[in-house]
């Protein structure tokens, strides 16, 4: 037995999930995805280079 306050849930269950949907396709359209370039990929592939707490110090002045 589903009760009048399990079915309204579950009635804004359904319209969140509308507009959600609705929301990822106006992203979609306005900001379109785009492939990385070359240069990116290779900056997102690469490993980074923790800088020590000393260099960070020197680098603030302080």
């Amino acid at each position: 037995m589903v009760t009048e306050t399990v079915a309204e849930l579950r009635k804004i269950r359904t319209d969140l999930d509308m507009l959600t949907n609705l929301y990822s396709k106006l992203v979609d359209r306005l900001i379109p995805e785009e492939e990385p370039e070359a240069e990116d990929l290779k900056a997102i592939r690469s490993k980074d280079r923790i800088a020590s707490e000393a260099e960070l110090l020197k680098v603030l002045d302080a």
